[in-house]
């Protein structure tokens, strides 16, 4: 066989496209003209429904809403006329779940191509893998085309060379290839004569072996196999499916009068986004069935459409209705596990009796080279899924939960084989892919656990999911739900939603830490899910999604459940205010995100992100803006009223700069917001990022401080070149206000010192660095086992310069013991990083950083807690009218906590210097005596912790007749009665 293919093989490669010329064109317009001509006819003619009507394609094709996917995440809506347009050769794979409508969208391409209303291409090969499974030879790429059309093998060989980037191959069905690692080892194969096994041949189109210049569309229901056969960055694809006014108009053209029930079902409505859903409730209109109840589930819709045909189309078979469904599901699950979707007439028959009249089997003529052979299928692939749950139901009960633990078991390994599977093909890729193939198996028998909705019909017959069964599946469920709370949690959410037991749903959902269903955009039948699991709970600690603004909707009253809600959209809408309502007041929902994903730089809205958070009372908002100078501000308010207006007047200022082409002078942006802000009730902080520091904006910080009495901290980080004439003229101004100004300015490269905070910065040129000390979020710490906080968080950035190193001050009082607890933690886009560092020193945690972003030093506890170095922070109230005392507040903080901070929020109290340095240990109790007798200390004892902030509130109060001028205070261990602060003269005035 070899030796006549490499006699063939110079005869299609020494004949130049001038030769073919005249052949093409005498040849190519007749020959497609037939081609296309057999296209219309086969898909205008054989649909039929289970009334044995005939309907052609063009007229039952709704289109569903497909979308294209972006590296970064973000996506857009694409429709199938523009599905191949754009890309050149890039190969386009168009994803979805089995019903979803992959199939019939290949097949209207097919058809629009025939009709001429795709002129782009010459000439599009439709290859269905399925039936190219069933060809046993080895063939080459000619032959196997020669099997899905009418045209020759020489009209074939001619178009390909003509002009193939005007040819399209549609290889559609991809899972159902059965790959090894053989079958990929010989997929280089580049000579369209040479032959192999199909599968061979269609791995060499997929890895652009074969006809590279080609166009090539590829559907599929799983991916990741899929990507590593591909060469190059492919265009990825997926069906979302039908809109809900698709639905509608599904169902207006066949059931105008029936679509209100399925309108005033709102699970059913959601249901119908499915395509092969809405299938069956028309077929199930169609003979008259009640769909106005009991259909909450993807199990139960294809259960009461079984039971539906079993009633008006197998009366009178000679076999029982428990013998036909055994034999179905026999056949299913044969075909499932073998990957198989064809099954030839003579496995049939030996199965099943009378396949012909069996309403659940699509019988079909397959072509041969010689001959043509029967073929059977099921009449969706959702149904060999169902049905294969439905036969582990029928066995007895020893084998059915054997089959059960195997299936189970087959879908956890190729979880655990998808986390570590290489970049190369391989076997465990084929695992992997077969795992996901039989999920819909475990979905539709958690369906069938719920019997309260398997109908009287299935009753009479003795058929219900075993109680062993559905420990089986729970406890699987329990299991995995931990182990996998992102890559695989929408499907155990799908798994909980067709079981419909809330206790059990509450129970698995509020024992996890976090739930991630952001690597994809969710659909809407995924909503409705997540909906449903929702409403079981009484919260949710964390939960991550990727949702369309339409979805949001559905969602929205929900998703005040959550303590922590992260959302990225592609843009954000005005409904998300009432989720900013939520966050602000701060009962269940206390920390919101919200991100805008960016497509391609193109402008979809006014605001990138949105991140609401609540703690202690204060509501912190950031908001990030398109079209601004200041790409970020941040806020901390203490009212929810000043949350919405700032939102709204951000919205209205993006807008009015966007319709009306208007433009701010630099600095003007920033000025204008400041003079809005004043205004903003409970307004405590203030950042705002990339700004222009000009002398206009510089003269306004005074005024705005002054105006707002209750802010504590304003940040701006600087963009551009820092004016120092400016920022010194500041300077002094705050200063006679009580605010301390931090910029760093590196005249050159070196190590430098902050004498505020002694953070040091490793600079590799000359620089200016802008820092703020930000609060600790303890819930992001999680999952990082026994650390905690051992110095305050550091939100950094610069400018003009290289940052390439910081040194962190600590307070640790280094041992044995403790030589080896500290490591710097690195916080990113809601993510933490544990750094190891270079190097400990008495004083400082030295580390080299690779970007900019929050960074703070972590401990590891140890028991029992070494000492660590304290300082004793002293200030005097201001005394009112009525008070009759003197009140001393004494703080006892770690000894790398920034003075200037804790002024900050102090700034109405007199700080009062003195020798502050001493050693205590986290956890012990402690006491304050004071000097002289008749003052008073509370509380009278006092456990020491250490705090990084963000409130730091004594840990003593002294009160003292409002004449005194001075004290004496120490500080003692209760335990030991031993003095850690020998006594100091405080003198008031």
């Amino acid at each position: 066989m070899g030796s006549d293919t490499s006699k063939t093989c110079p005869v299609l490669k020494t004949r130049t496209l001038e030769d073919h010329s005249d052949d093409f064109s005498r040849l190519s317009e007749n020959a497609l003209r037939q081609y296309k001509l057999s296209i219309k006819q086969k898909y205008e003619s054989e649909w039929s429904s289970l009334s044995d009507e005939q309907e052609s394609l063009s007229a039952l094709y709704n289109e569903p809403v497909i979308i294209q996917k972006n590296e970064n995440g973000s996506f857009k809506n694409i429709s199938v006329d523009r599905l191949l347009m754009s890309y050149g050769a890039m190969p386009v794979i168009l994803q979805g779940d089995s019903g979803s409508g992959k199939s019939i969208i290949a097949q209207k391409i097919m058809l629009d191509w025939a009709s001429e209303t795709s002129r782009h291409l010459n000439v599009v090969f439709y290859l269905r893998c399925e039936e190219l499974m069933c060809v046993s030879e080895e063939i080459n790429l000619i032959e196997l085309l020669s099997y899905s059309c009418s045209l020759t093998s020489d009209q074939i060989s001619q178009m390909l060379q003509h002009s193939p980037e005007k040819v399209l191959f549609i290889i559609d069905g991809f899972d159902e290839l059965r790959l090894t690692q053989a079958i990929f080892d010989m997929s280089a194969i580049t000579d369209p004569l040479q032959k192999a096994p199909p599968e061979v041949i269609l791995c060499s189109l997929l890895r652009r072996y074969l006809i590279p210049k080609s166009k090539l569309l590829v559907t599929t229901r799983t991916r990741n196999t899929l990507n590593k056969l591909l060469k190059g960055q492919p265009c990825f694809t997926e069906i979302m499916g039908f809109s809900e006014k698709k639905v509608e108009t599904y169902f207006q053209k066949f059931f105008s009068k029936e679509y209100d029930c399925v309108r005033a079902n709102e699970t059913l409505l959601t249901a119908c986004s499915i395509p092969v859903i809405c299938w069956i409730i028309s077929e199930m209109f169609r003979v008259g069935a009640d769909v106005t109840s009991g259909l909450e589930t993807i199990t139960s819709i294809h259960v009461d459409f079984v039971s539906t045909l079993l009633e008006h189309h197998c009366q009178g078979l000679s076999q029982s209705v428990s013998t036909l469904l055994r034999s179905l599901g026999q056949l299913a699950e044969r075909g499932m596990l073998e990957q198989q979707v064809l099954f030839d007439e003579k496995n049939v028959n030996e199965i099943i009796s009378d396949p012909d009249g069996n309403p659940f089997l699509c019988r079909f003529l397959s072509k041969r080279r010689i001959r043509q052979e029967t073929m059977f299928t099921f009449m969706y692939h959702s149904f060999q899924e169902f049905f294969t749950a439905l036969y582990y139901v029928l066995l007895d009960e020893e084998e059915s939960q054997r089959k059960v633990r195997e299936l189970l078991h087959t879908v956890e390994r190729g979880w655990a084989l998808s986390c570590w599977s290489d970049r190369d093909f391989s076997m465990a890729d084929v695992e992997v892919r077969q795992s996901k193939l039989l999920q819909p198996v475990i979905l539709f028998l958690c369906g069938l656990c719920k019997k309260e909705w398997i109908p009287s019909f299935f009753e009479k017959h003795n058929m219900a999911v075993s109680v062993n069964i559905e420990t089986q599946l729970k406890e699987w469920i329990s299991t995995y739900s931990q182990r996998y709370q992102n890559e695989h949690m929408l499907f155990i959410l799908h798994c909980l939603y067709e079981l419909h037991e809330k206790s059990f749903i509450r129970k698995v959902l509020e024992k996890l830490v976090l739930i991630d269903l952001s690597n994809s955009p969710l659909k809407m039948t995924d909503c409705w899910v997540l909906k449903y699991c929702l409403q079981c709970c009484e919260h949710i600690r964390n939960l991550k999604l990727h949702v369309t603004s339409d979805n949001l909707k559905m969602l929205q009253p929900e998703l005040s459940r959550c303590k922590e809600l992260w959302l990225m959209m592609d843009h954000i809408p005005d409904d998300v205010v009432g989720l900013v309502s939520a966050a602000a007041e701060g009962k269940i929902l206390n920390k919101l995100n919200i991100k805008k994903l960016d497509n391609h730089g193109k402008l979809s809205g006014y605001l990138s992100g949105i991140s609401v958070s609540v703690r202690d009372g204060d509501i912190t908002l950031s908001i990030g803006t398109s079209v601004s100078n200041s790409s970020v501000t941040e806020l901390t308010v203490t009212s929810p009223h000043s949350l919405i207006s700032t939102i709204d007047w951000v919205k209205s200022q993006r807008e009015w700069a966007f319709n009306s082409y208007g433009y701010l002078s630099s600095g003007q942006h920033e000025v204008r917001l400041l003079t809005f802000l004043q205004s903003a009730s409970g307004l405590k902080k203030v950042c705002l990022h990339d700004s222009l520091l000009t002398k206009t904006f510089a003269s306004e910080i005074p005024s705005f401080i002054q105006a707002c009495p209750s802010l504590i901290e304003l940040s701006i980080n600087v963009s551009g070149q820092l004016m120092l004439e400016y920022t010194q003229s500041m300077k002094t101004s705050l200063e006679k206000m009580g605010w301390t100004l931090i910029v760093f300015v590196c005249a050159h490269a070196g190590q430098f010192q902050c004498s505020l905070t002694n953070l040091v910065f490793v600079m590799e040129g000359e620089g200016e660095v802008l820092y703020r000390v930000d609060s600790w979020d303890l819930r992001l710490l999680d999952g990082l086992g026994q650390m905690q906080p051992a110095g305050p968080l550091y939100n950094i950035d610069c400018f003009n310069g290289s940052l390439s190193g910081l040194h962190f001050p600590h307070c640790e009082i280094l041992s044995e013991e403790n030589k080896d607890i500290l490591a710097v933690a690195h916080f990113t886009g809601g993510n933490v990083e544990t750094m190891k560092p270079l190097k400990v020193t008495e004083t400082h945690v030295m580390t080299d950083i690779r970007d900019l972003s929050l960074f703070g030093l972590l401990k590891r506890k140890i028991f029992p807690s070494c000492p660590v170095i304290v300082q004793v922070i002293l200030f005097l109230r201001p005394i009112t009218a009525r008070q009759r005392d003197s009140i001393l507040d004494v703080h006892l903080l770690p000894w790398n906590v920034p003075l200037s901070k804790v002024q900050g929020q102090h700034k109405e109290s007199t700080h009062i210097t003195t020798s502050s340095k001493c050693s205590l240990i986290p956890g012990s109790e402690y006491s304050l005596r004071c000097e002289p007798e008749g003052s008073t200390v509370q509380p009278m004892t006092e456990k020491f912790e250490c705090n990084f902030g963000p409130n730091y509130h004594p840990t003593f109060e002294v009160f003292v007749n409002f004449n005194t001028e001075e004290v004496r205070l120490s500080l003692s261990d209760k335990t030991e009665g031993k003095e850690v602060w020998v006594p100091r003269r405080i003198v008031f005035t």
